[in-house]
């Protein structure tokens, strides 16, 4: 299985890199430069197509194709943090945290071309947008002004919806959504914890909250990523500062309860995926330059050390090239 990651180049990463998961051994290996660029930090992979934030003396994203550039938007002073491809494989989204805003473009004869931007008030910090295909609807998660936002197609442009407020000083981060039930999870990057709502026609109604760290441990709130099962039974949250993996079991009605929290072996745990067939899942920890692989039960959700310590510079993205 081949992994793709995205980094920052602060320090001595050189750009996109990609990595092997050997299922039978039960080993990462083989690091490779994949794509020499700068700031590459999240990253949305569809088979031979990459499409990548990046900063060169202005920010934006470029396109890739087999590790060859296609073509590149940049037009900001910062770079977004956040890019993720329609299912329809021909608009793309961005979310900018440092510039409060989201921009949606079309894919057009191997070309980026801008069609809509949403810019919000002074505060924002727009960290993370996605197409929930279940909901038909962009949701948008604004970690400054504690908002949730929701836009829908309409005569060819996209317009708002509803909009959540969150309880202010928690700061939605990103969100996952139950592959059955309409229940959205949201990680809050402030308060460590995952809220979860209900999608009704008019908006999110919240019916439950609950911290990502062991009891007694809520000094250190600095959430960074979450993911779900595919069978929507199990749901996963990353903690940096505390640097571990936290596991929820979700019962019938989609509500969560703790039953893990595992150390990340190493130190920032920025982001973690799950391999396409959930057997195990991978961690990058920022700081200390390193990956962790896990096995993972598919009955318990419980997670396994299997092996720590693989080099990987400054990686803050995973992304499963199979996982698409």
């Amino acid at each position: 299985m081949k992994i793709t990651l995205g980094t920052y180049t602060k320090r001595i990463s050189q750009g996109i890199y990609t990595i092997e998961l050997d299922p039978d051994q039960k080993r990462l290996h083989d690091l490779r430069l994949a794509i020499q660029v700068s700031t590459p930090t999240y990253l949305s992979v569809e088979q031979e197509k990459t499409f990548s934030v990046a900063f060169d003396q202005k920010g934006g994203i470029i396109f890739f194709r087999e590790g060859n550039e296609v073509d590149r938007h940049l037009d900001e002073a910062v770079a977004p943090c956040y890019v993720s491809l329609h299912p329809n494989g021909n608009t793309l989204f961005t979310a900018n945290y440092h510039g409060g805003n989201v921009d949606i473009y079309v894919i057009e004869k191997n070309k980026i071309q801008h069609f809509q931007r949403f810019q919000y008030p002074l505060g924002s910090h727009a960290h993370s947008i996605d197409y929930v295909s279940l909901f038909d609807e962009v949701i948008v998660c604004d970690l400054g002004l504690d908002k949730v936002h929701a836009y829908v197609q309409k005569e060819q442009r996209y317009v708002l919806k509803y909009t959540y407020e969150v309880t202010q000083g928690k700061g939605p981060r990103h969100f996952v959504v139950h592959p059955r039930l309409p229940i959205l999870y949201v990680l809050t990057e402030l308060s460590s914890e995952v809220l979860v709502l209900h999608h009704e026609e008019s908006g999110l109604r919240l019916i439950q909250s609950i911290v990502t760290l062991p009891e007694g441990e809520d000094d250190i709130k600095w959430a960074s990523a979450i993911r779900i099962s595919k069978d929507g039974r199990f749901l996963y949250t990353g903690q940096r500062g505390h640097d571990s993996i936290s596991v929820f079991r979700i019962d019938e009605n989609g509500e969560l309860k703790r039953i893990q929290t595992i150390p990340s072996f190493g130190k920032h745990p920025r982001d973690f995926a799950l391999s396409p067939d959930h057997r195990f899942l991978v961690c990058a920890n920022l700081d200390s330059d390193n990956l962790t692989l896990y096995e993972r039960d598919g009955e318990t959700g419980l997670l396994t050390l299997v092996q720590e310590d693989v080099y990987a510079p400054e990686a803050v993205c995973i992304v499963f090239n199979d996982d698409i």
